[in-house]
């Protein structure tokens, strides 16, 4: 009875889970899955977590090691590089291809957020369809962080369709991507709420280039924009916690479904 009884409260979970809304999240260059899930434990709450399903994708590209231990550049040292062995982003910059530099402190070698030359995006938006796919139009909402959140921009030019469930979009430390190629069809904008977060004192992505990434991307209409003190990070204040839940929990019942 009580292996009868474990297996019915499974598929209860299991049913349950299915019904819930989903929120892909993608993380930023040179993070993982699981640190952004870490990242951002304490403005995932408990009351978002019975209303989404949070799912964390890994960026097909590995760049292990792309950072010194000791290099100080990134943001608190990115977790202290914790699970360097699986530093990952989202594409790689052309002009890091064209030269063969894979370390920071290569001399030739640009961080992605600042290439004119976006490559190897194909496998990151073959990752993405699949998991749409595997979500059955289940996805809602998606929240980026640093390169992540330029990826959702990036994703709306070169693949509008991947967007028809979506209804809430929050970007992190998000920036304009330099390469020209994406503002071919500047029409394509992002026609859902959205909410733009930046910190005063980042100092990898500037307001203005994060003001860029929403005019250009987004319907400005349909923004709002969380500043905060901090630098180039997810914030954890209760303010942004509150602010977070808000507008994720802004879905009326029956909005995105197919008609």
């Amino acid at each position: 009875e009580d292996s009868n009884e474990e297996e019915r409260m499974k598929k209860q979970a299991s049913s349950s889970k299915s019904s819930q809304k989903v929120c892909l999240c993608f993380h930023g260059f040179s993070q993982n899955g699981l640190v952004f899930r870490q990242r951002t434990g304490s403005i995932r709450t408990k009351t978002l977590k019975r209303e989404y399903e949070f799912v964390f994708l890994d960026a097909p590209h590995r760049v292990d090691g792309v950072f010194d231990v000791d290099d100080v550049n990134d943001e608190k040292n990115i977790e202290k590089r914790e699970n360097e062995e699986t530093m990952r982003s989202g594409w790689l910059a052309g002009e890091n291809v064209s030269s063969g530099a894979t370390k920071a402190k290569d001399g030739s070698w640009i961080r992605p957020a600042k290439s004119t030359k976006i490559v190897r995006l194909e496998e990151t938006v073959a990752l993405i369809e699949n998991a749409l796919k595997e979500h059955e139009g289940r996805v809602r909402a998606l929240v980026g962080f640093s390169q992540g959140a330029t990826l959702i921009g990036i994703l709306k030019r070169v693949k509008p369709e991947l967007f028809e469930n979506v209804r809430r979009v929050v970007s992190v430390a998000g920036f304009d991507p330099l390469d020209a190629r994406f503002y071919e069809k500047d029409g394509f904008v992002i026609d859902v709420p959205s909410m733009h977060v930046h910190g005063k004192n980042d100092a990898l992505v500037t307001r203005d280039r994060s003001d860029r990434l929403r005019d250009k991307f987004y319907n400005k209409e349909k923004s709002v924009v969380f500043e905060h003190e901090g630098g180039h990070g997810v914030p954890t204040s209760r303010e942004f916690r509150e602010a977070f839940e808000k507008f994720l929990l802004m879905i009326p019942d029956g909005e995105g479904k197919d008609e």
